[in-house]
């Protein structure tokens, strides 16, 4: 399952950069919100059984580490918390995007392909995918 996920972020990370190639930002940040989703959900798993990962929900669990570092205490900052603020960034600006129709900056969108490739890699990294 986990390889299954991985390999749906990573296409929807390089469909993202094609996007941006394009100077389809909207487009593009679409796919890298749905990358970082997909890459977050084959890091911690299935939720529980007759539940759904709730979009700004997978943040918080993903961001605390639990998911590689089974040890580390409920109630601390997470392991990954640099990734908290870009990822609920990352979510508002599929919102604007896709719903608000604000013009998404191709800064914004290079910078969001840098830090879903980071994210990618890490999740690899930690899961030995």
């Amino acid at each position: 399952m986990i390889e299954f996920r991985i390999k749906y972020a990573q296409n929807y990370l390089e469909d993202g950069k094609i996007l941006y190639d394009h100077k389809s930002y909207n487009s593009a940040i679409s796919r890298l919100y749905y990358a970082s989703y997909q890459a977050m959900w084959a890091a911690l798993g299935n939720p529980e059984e007759g539940r759904t990962w709730k979009h700004l929900a997978i943040i918080k669990p993903f961001v605390h580490g639990h998911w590689f570092y089974p040890k580390h205490p409920e109630q601390s900052q997470g392991l990954l918390e640099h990734f908290r603020l870009p990822l609920r960034q990352l979510y508002t600006l599929r919102i604007k995007a896709d719903y608000e129709l604000v013009e998404i900056n191709e800064n914004i969108v290079k910078n969001k392909i840098e830090t879903v490739a980071d994210i990618i890699k890490i999740i690899i990294s930690k899961k030995g995918v």
